[in-house]
Formats: structure tokens, sequence, C-alpha cells
């Protein structure tokens, strides 16, 4: 049986990810949102979304971008942050943008900036 080697956790995911390392991140990422502030309706993202017909970042239209392999997924876009949140970005719509999926999971926002 697998064991972390941060957390000395045995919980794996089917991707051998250990879960509880995952729920660490997820509740740390929901603080640093509710401590930058912001926030934005269903409505705000379908309006910014319907006036988005490609992505923000690599600018291909929604049809040319591949299914997503996972599928779960029935759309290629997802929400994409300017600034993002480990960078003090707030989830205020006018910090969020449309972007497809490919290009979102490349970012990565680095190291915390001081």
């Amino acid at each position: 049986m697998p064991v972390c080697t941060k957390c000395g956790s045995t919980r794996f995911n089917a991707w051998n990810r250990c879960m509880d390392c995952r729920n660490a991140r997820a509740r740390l990422r929901q603080e640093r949102i509710k401590a930058n502030g912001g926030s934005h309706t269903k409505q705000e993202w379908e309006q910014l979304l319907a006036e988005s017909p490609a992505c923000a970042v690599c600018g291909r239209y929604w049809p040319e971008i591949p299914a997503r392999p996972d599928k779960r997924y029935q759309h290629v876009w997802t929400k994409g942050h300017k600034v993002p949140i480990y960078h003090g970005g707030s989830d205020d719509i006018t910090n969020i943008q449309a972007e497809c999926y490919q290009c979102n999971f490349k970012k990565n926002a680095g190291r915390l900036k001081p």
C-alpha cells in the first residue's frame, strides 16, 4: 500500500494522488479566495461566456478545441483568473476570463510573491 511522502496518508485516488493532501490544498485555496475578496454570480459568468466566442489566452474558437479527455466534463471552456488567486487576485468577475481547458491547465501561478 502506498504511503504519502508529505503527510503519511494511505488514501490515494485513481490517479495515484494523495486525497488528504488534495483536500488540504482545496481548503487553502478556498481560504485564499475568501481572504482576497470578490465574488460573481452564475448570471455574470454566463454573460461573460456569451460574450467570449474564443479562448482569451490562445484565441481558438470553442468548436476548434478538442473535447476534454475526462468525459465527466461537457464543455471545453473553464474559468481562468487574470491575476491568480495565489498572487492576491480576487474572485470578482472583472478578474475572470473564459479560457479553454488546455490553456487553463498549462498555467502555473509560480512561487508565492512576498
